[in-house]
């Protein structure tokens, strides 16, 4: 299943390694995706390849940052890669996005919609961007689609605009499945949550990343993996035989 767990807005981000960028000329990740988030086959899907690029990144490379604009939709077809934003005068990381996962601007997706008057009344072409940056984690490889290019085409298509509207949901759902753990849960908890739900993903963080997603300060970070793994120890100890 598909994860759009980023959702960027407009003039937020800017592309920060432009000679990385490729045409991209195998279209087979990006269509088996795309028709797995529509449901099935999408009308004129190859005009919208026609323009895709494929961006590779090493670790540590910045994808995106706040105030620059950057109107795509993004997909992971390789490594890990970090949302984070400024919380309170701390970076903390929002969420993280593996293979298979999609990150978008969900206001150039649905450019057409914003750019009607009652709209633009309520102030919805002014919305504020957040203050999100996307960086690579590990090396990735990842798949540049022109959101403004998918928002004409689900003007026209039905299939287009269940596209769309199925990345808008589970955009929606996803975030609001962070902050109820945010508010209801402790770190501790957040991180067995973590640990359940991505295993893989955590294998490839840091202590301080992990740190920086669960909200804590490395110090805490290294008490609630000592008692963790001291727990851990304990329930592996055998118990000894009582004899009469």
């Amino acid at each position: 299943m598909t994860n759009p767990s980023c959702a960027l807005s407009p003039d937020q981000v800017l592309l920060t390694a432009p000679q990385n960028i490729r045409p991209l000329l195998r279209h087979g990740f990006a269509s088996r995706l795309l028709a797995e988030i529509g449901g099935g086959p999408l009308p004129r899907l190859d005009t919208l390849l026609a323009s895709a690029s494929s961006l590779h990144l090493c670790s540590g490379d910045l994808l995106c940052e706040p105030g620059k604009s950057f109107p795509y939709l993004v997909l992971v077809e390789r490594g890990l890669l970090a949302q984070t934003a400024a919380h309170e005068g701390r970076e903390m990381t929002v969420a993280f996005l593996e293979r298979g996962e999609v990150s978008g601007n969900l206001f150039a997706l649905y450019g057409d919609v914003l750019r009607e008057p009652s709209s633009a009344a309520m102030g919805y072409d002014r919305a504020p961007a957040p203050s999100y940056r996307v960086s690579a984690v590990t090396e990735a490889r990842v798949i540049l689609l022109d959101a403004r290019h998918i928002s004409t085409l689900a003007g026209r298509h039905a299939e287009w605009a269940t596209l769309r509207s199925r990345i808008l949901l589970e955009q929606t759902l996803r975030q609001a499945q962070r902050e109820e753990e945010r508010l209801t849960r402790s770190s501790e908890e957040r991180y067995e949550a973590l640990l359940a739900r991505s295993p893989e993903v955590v294998s490839q963080l840091t202590q301080r990343e992990i740190a920086r997603y669960l909200g804590i300060s490395e110090v805490t970070m290294s008490r609630l993996m000592a008692r963790r793994g001291g727990r851990r120890a304990a329930s592996r100890k055998p118990v000894a035989n009582v004899s009469d």
